[in-house]
């Protein structure tokens, strides 16, 4: 009898595979997508300047979005990036309020995350720029597997706000992102091509 691989372990499967991909991006390449996602999302927040954007700080080969984010911060744009805090049976993330001159410490994942308090609830978000490590054209995320993304966001799945940007590279995307159901979809991704609204 075949039986069929599980959700989690094409997940797993895929997961490795598209990291391998993405660390094999060489220096200059990656700089000059980089520069052209981060052109990209200030052409897309200079049409409507979000009042509120949750962002990240590049982890493992992720698209480095800090020239965007000075952008945002010198248009009035309040920022915030997510902090790993343990809560009852699971770790979870909360966004916290940050600007570009403030400092950061790494966390136990070795990401950087602000140090000083100042939680900004979900729903004070206008644009979430997601990272990922694999995406479909029709919202499909695939994350590093913790669902930490998908937990805080799943009550306001059906809600078009705030918007969820995927953030990733072109050589990320997948015919299909292996799903299931607490997977929460983008509304939009943001890639060197440029940025577009997912299909339904």
């Amino acid at each position: 009898m075949l039986i069929e691989p599980s959700q989690k372990t094409l997940k797993t499967r895929l997961r490795k595979k598209i990291r391998q991909k993405r660390a094999s991006i060489g220096p200059e390449q990656r700089a000059q997508w980089d520069t052209q996602i981060n052109r990209h999302l200030e052409d897309y927040a200079g049409r409507n300047v979000p009042g509120v954007v949750a962002a990240y700080m590049a982890f493992d080969g992720e698209p480095d979005l800090a020239p965007a984010l000075a952008w945002l911060d010198s248009k009035g744009a309040t920022l915030a990036l997510p902090v790993v805090q343990d809560a009852p049976g699971k770790a979870i993330i909360t966004f916290r309020r940050w600007s570009p001159d403030e400092d950061l410490v790494p966390n136990r994942f070795g990401i950087a995350e602000p140090a000083r308090p100042g939680d900004i609830i979900a729903t004070d978000i206008d644009l979430v720029l997601m990272p990922l490590v694999g995406w479909d054209r029709a919202g499909g995320r695939l994350g590093m597997g913790a669902s930490f993304y998908d937990r805080l966001f799943q009550p306001f799945a059906e809600l078009k706000r705030p918007i969820r940007m995927g953030v990733g590279y072109e050589l990320q995307r997948v015919h299909r992102v292996p799903g299931d159901p607490w997977d929460i979809r983008l509304h939009c991704i943001l890639t060197e091509n440029g940025w577009f609204t997912c299909e339904e």
